[in-house]
Order: C-alpha cells, then structure tokens, then sequence
C-alpha cells in the first residue's frame, strides 16, 4: 500500500469533495461525505505512523492563555461555541456558566492547573489518590497510586479561543505541582498489509452515490449507529435494504459496502497499534483495549473499535 497508488486514483473523483477537519470522525463515515472525503480517510489509515491514544475522560477539559486577553481560563469544548462562549477566567465565572459535577471539575482545574502559554484540550480522569478511576465507560487501573489533586490526558493543543482555532493532535505536558499529565503518545504503530482489502475499496469508490443534502448525511451517521448500538454490523447490501426508503434514492448498495470495508480496514489498523504504557483498563470489570486512537497528522481520524466502545457509551447512563 503506498502513497503513489492513492493519488493516482485521485483523478477519477470530483474535487468538491474533501476531508473535513472541523471535530474528529470514524473514517468509515467519511464516505457519507463524498468520494473523495472517503479517499481522504483511507489515506489517512494507509499512511498512519503516528497516533495518540484516545482516553475515556469526562468532561473534556480545554485550559490555557487566551492570547486576546493574557489571561489563564479553564472550560468545557463551550470555549469554542460560535455563540454562547463559555469561558472562565475565576470561580465566579465558572459559576455563572455551569453546573453540578462540571463545576466542581472545573473549580479544581482552575486551581490546580499549571499556568501555560498553549492553549490545550485534555480529559478530565479524576482525583488523585488512587489506583482506579472510572471517568466514563472505561475503568483505568494504574499500577501505583497517583498522588496528586487532579489527573488529565492532554492530547491536542490549539492556536486560539474561536470555532475556527487549528487543532493540533498529539499534544503532551509535563506533570507538575497537584496535576498528574497522561502522556497520550505512548503507542507505536506496527507494520500492517491489507492491499487486496484496499484495492477493493478503490474499486467501489467510484460507483457510489454520494448525497448532497446535509441531513441525509446526518441521518446516515444516525442510521449506522443504530447497528452499532445493537452491537452487530450486517454486510452492506442488508444495510442499505433497511434503510428507510425515502432516503434509498439519495445513496447506494455501494455506499455502504464501501462503509463497511473502510470499517474492516479500521480493524486491521486497530490490531496493529500497541499501547506501550502499564495501565489496565476495564468495561463492567471485564478486561478490555484502549477507547482508542487518534492518527497525528493534517487531517486525523479517530481509530475505534465502535462495536466495543461506542456501543458502550451509547447504552451508559450519562451522571456528567
């Protein structure tokens, strides 16, 4: 699989197409998106050397300098909301802006957190002290206690408090004073083949029907989790039969066969990465992998294994 036999086949797509890089996507969704966001996505995979390992923290956390002002806020992803921005600079405007758990986190973060220059998003794990957290779906086991206030995973830092701030994956700090940093970098990625999966991919591009109605493509992304949240993923041809019909005509079988090798594709990838730290993690007290992964480059996507996680955060009772 290499590079010079992708981009060759560049030229049998439409270019209005391309791969978003607004918030992270499943790479298999991205043919709902066009041809050549589809192209884009498996690329991505094909190419991937690097990635960050996606943490099960709750809530995200974005902390830092706003370089408007100088000054050090702390906040949820409502930093970056187009209209009601919801970022705290003291406890009082945490406060006004949230409550609950979310508050209380942030309270602490407030306090706790090291005063940088970056401006950077992380996971919230819990409170130190202990060996086990369980923020979200996922139970960590560390194998000592971590004796600091407050633990975190960072893994991406940005340019700037706005919608439109660059995201850059693969972010890292070093642990200091009350706040234990998770380093998210900790994986390697092995050496993979599966040319005869993606030539198979690339041969089925071209003939899919690709919609240009933006909730169509929402639906589709909702119509796909249905499966997943089942906890069984049937071939693509059973796919597209169940879908309802009025939407039939916007996309077709080759859509979604196309979705489901992309998805086959991601497994591969998947069984190829290795977590090099010592952390042990569980679902419901069974062992288990990792949420998952982030690829570090331009244009990420996140690497998970959906029928084990997503399925599992679909069916959680949210207390956040």
């Amino acid at each position: 699989m290499c590079d010079s036999t992708l981009s060759c086949y560049n030229n049998g797509i439409e270019t209005e197409d391309t791969l978003p890089n607004t918030h992270l996507e499943h790479p298999e969704d991205f043919i709902f998106d066009g041809r050549r966001a589809a192209l884009a996505a498996l690329k991505e995979m094909v190419l991937c050397r690097k990635v960050s390992v996606k943490w099960d923290g709750a809530p995200a956390i974005v902390f830092g300098t706003n370089p408007e002002n100088g000054k050090f806020f702390v906040g949820t992803k409502s930093v970056f909301n187009k209209k009601l921005v919801k970022i705290n600079y003291t406890n009082e405007d945490i406060d006004q802006n949230h409550t609950g758990r979310v508050a209380d986190i942030l309270r602490l973060c407030l306090y706790h957190l090291p005063r940088t220059d970056r401006i950077v998003q992380a996971d919230f794990i819990g409170v130190g002290g202990g060996r086990q957290y369980t923020p979200n779906t996922i139970t960590y086991r560390f194998p000592t206690p971590i004796n600091r206030d407050i633990i975190l995973a960072p893994h991406t830092f940005y340019n700037e408090v706005s919608p439109n701030a660059e995201a850059t994956v693969g972010a890292t700090l070093p642990s200091v004073n009350g706040t234990h940093f998770i380093d998210t970098t900790d994986a390697s990625v092995g050496i993979w083949f599966a040319p005869k999966l993606v030539a198979e991919i690339l041969a089925l591009i071209p003939k899919c029907k690709v919609s240009k109605d933006k909730y169509t493509r929402l639906y589709l992304r909702t119509f796909v989790n249905k499966f997943i949240r089942a906890g069984s993923i049937p071939n693509g041809a059973v796919m597209y039969a169940a879908m309802d019909d009025k939407y039939k005509q916007e996309v077709n079988v080759q859509t979604f066969m196309v979705w489901h090798k992309i998805f086959q594709l991601k497994q591969r990838l998947l069984d190829a990465i290795v977590v090099n730290g010592t952390v042990e993690c569980y679902i419901d007290g069974q062992p288990t992998r990792h949420e998952g992964f982030v690829t570090v480059s331009n244009n990420p996507v996140k690497i998970v294994d959906r029928l084990t996680f997503s399925k599992a955060n679909f069916n959680l009772s949210k207390n956040w």
